[in-house]
Parts: structure tokens; C-alpha cells; sequence
């Protein structure tokens, strides 16, 4: 462990595969088939260490499916250039090697350029995280980077766990900026709870950790996310590119408090069994939900199940569409 204060210095018919079998879309292939030899554990179970927040106990609605019809316009190109390409530790990058936790408590401080084999924890404001590549080596029941302070902003960097398991994330809890960033072989990428104050710019989330049997959900299948929301507000999500879930690319429930004031706009989003999946649950409307401009490729669990939620979000989309096609992505009616 490594402390850095002011001091220191240093089902249905059309299921697809599991993530770790989907083929790559176009201009991805480099990257993932670079994790092709990485293997699960053979039997996930459960582990005694620090307590992280729950998995959702929100699942979604299977609708029945409703075919798109509305053509908005000629089919659309991708909605953002974001890929492999963009994203990440910028080639030609030399990193110096940390072994273990990297524990961060200095005010403004800067890690530029390091290879951390273990975990990063946030606990100072306005910390920038750039150039750095983060590697889970163990099982973690928490991100590989943890946002405990405010003003977190990870750039250019890149996230992923070499020991599969049920239960490490990417990147938890609230107050960060991600821009240009890649996570994969998580179980969910990116998990915000608390306050919320989250913009996620400009990176590539994909690849998700995946168990049929999954012990965190009493054998059942994992409920891997790229993005799950379960509290906060002031939460920003464009240009990136979602793909790999088996739940859902983005999950917001309020299981641990109000969600409101969430904009997600002009994203290439895919896979899930209903690639967006609106479940406010018992605490009320989640207001101020804008959901615009984003493009869809069509590899849903649930067929033509883009978004899912309540009639009420209706108004909250706009200009959604497939991207095969231009037919507007329109709400799957998960109820009142």
C-alpha cells in the first residue's frame, strides 16, 4: 500500500452470447482480442473484505417487443467517434510500475504515467488522474478506482481487472469527471452513488465480467452494467460508446437515494437486455431526465428494446434512433 500526502512523494429468443463471446464492433478488434486469453475464476463465490454498496435489487421489465416504424431520417453514421483509437493510455506512453493500493490524501495532486497493479482511493479533492493505466490483480469488492473526495478527473487512462471475479468495478462512488477513458473486465464500469456530480465523456465502456451462476445474486445471472446509477444528481453521460452488458448499458435505479437532473446525450450505446433501463422504484419521479440524440445498434436481449421505463420519462426522449436503419428508438412501456 502506497499513501500519497502532502508529505510523501512518488431470457428470450434473441439472447446473445455473454459478453466475453461477443465479437467486437468495428475498429475494436485490437483491443479485445488482446484479452482473449484471460480466463474466469473457475467457481465465483463471495468474499470477506470491506462492504461496498449493494448490487441493485432493481431488474428490468421484459416489454413486449414494438417494432420500430418511425423513420426520422436516412440512416445515421455512428453518433461519436469514440473507440479504441481515442481512447485510453496514448501509445508511445512510457509508465513507471506501482505494486498495490494507491492511496491518495494530497490536495490537487497529479498521477501521470503510472502502471498501478492494484487499486486506486481518492480521498483528497480536486486529484487529476491521467496517462495511467489501473490493473485489478485481486478480487476487490469495490472500484479499482474509488471517488471518495470531489473534483476526481481521470483522462486519457485505462481500467481493467486481470482476475475475473463477481465483484470488482471500475470506477465508484460520486464527484469525478472520466474523459477519454476505457474500462473493461469489470462487472459494472462505472457505479455512482452518493451526491452524484459525474460527467462520463468521451470513452469506450465495454467488455463485461459475466456469470450465469452468479453467487451476489443467489446463482442467478450477473447484473452487469456498463453505467449503474443508484443515487445523485448533476449527471452528465456523452459521446461514449456502451457496449458488452448483460443488464443493461445504463441502469439508474434510486435504490440508495433520489436521482434527478441526468443528461444522456449523443452515445453509441448497445447489448443489454433493454440497453437503457429507467426504474425509479418507490422513491418517486427522477426529474429533470433528458435522454437525446444517442444512436443504437440492435443486439438487445429483449428485440427493439432500446430504452425501458415508465410512460411518464415519454418526454424525456428525443431524436433517439437505430442506427441500422434511422427508425426512432422509442420508450418500451415498463409500466405506470
Amino acid at each position: 500500500m502506497l499513501l500519497i500526502a502532502a508529505s510523501a512523494c512518488s431470457s428470450t429468443s434473441n439472447e446473445v452470447p455473454p459478453p466475453s463471446h461477443i465479437s467486437a464492433e468495428n475498429g475494436d478488434e485490437n483491443r479485445v482480442a488482446r484479452n482473449a486469453g484471460v480466463q474466469p475464476s473457475a467457481t465465483p463465490t463471495p468474499t470477506e473484505s470491506s462492504p461496498s454498496p449493494s448490487p441493485s435489487s432493481s431488474t428490468p421489465t421484459t416489454p413486449a417487443p414494438v417494432k420500430p416504424t418511425t423513420i426520422i431520417e436516412k440512416p445515421k453514421t455512428n453518433p461519436t467517434k469514440t473507440s479504441d483509437k481515442t481512447t485510453g493510455v496514448p501509445k508511445g506512453t512510457k509508465l513507471k510500475k506501482h505494486e498495490g493500493e494507491l492511496i491518495v490524501s494530497e490536495a490537487g495532486k497529479v498521477i501521470d504515467g503510472l502502471e498501478v497493479r492494484g487499486s486506486i482511493s481518492v480521498r483528497a479533492p480536486n486529484v487529476t488522474i491521467k496517462n495511467t493505466r489501473v490493473i485489478g490483480v485481486k478480487e476487490l469488492r469495490t472500484g479499482l478506482i474509488a471517488s471518495r473526495s470531489t473534483g476526481l478527473k481521470v483522462q486519457n487512462s485505462e481500467i481493467y481487472s486481470t482476475h475475473r471475479n463477481p465483484n470488482t468495478n471500475g470506477v465508484m462512488g460520486s464527484n469525478f469527471i472520466l474523459d477519454g477513458v476505457e474500462i473493461r473486465d469489470v462487472v459494472d464500469q462505472v457505479h455512482i452513488h452518493g451526491a452524484g456530480n459525474v460527467t462520463i465523456k468521451n470513452s469506450w465502456l465495454h467488455s463485461n465480467i459475466h456469470y450465469a451462476n452468479d453467487p451476489n445474486w443467489g446463482g442467478g445471472p450477473s447484473h452487469d452494467d456498463n453505467i449503474q446509477i443508484v443515487s445523485g444528481s448533476n449527471i452528465v453521460i456523452t459521446n461514449n460508446r456502451l457496449s458488452g452488458s448483460y443488464n443493461a448499458a445504463i441502469m439508474i435505479t434510486q435504490d440508495d437515494g433520489k436521482v434527478s437532473n441526468v443528461t444522456i446525450k449523443k452515445n453509441r450505446i448497445n447489448h443489454g437486455g433493454c440497453s437503457i433501463n429507467l426504474s425509479p422504484g418507490s422513491k418517486g419521479n427522477m426529474s429533470n431526465l433528458k435522454i437525446h440524440d444517442n444512436g443504437f445498434d440492435s443486439n438487445q436481449r429483449v428485440k427493439y428494446c432500446a430504452i425501458i421505463g415508465p410512460r411518464a420519462y415519454a418526454s424525456s426522449l428525443n431524436g433517439n434512433y437505430w442506427i441500422a436503419n434511422g427508425a426512432l428508438a422509442s420508450l418500451s412501456d415498463g409500466g405506470s
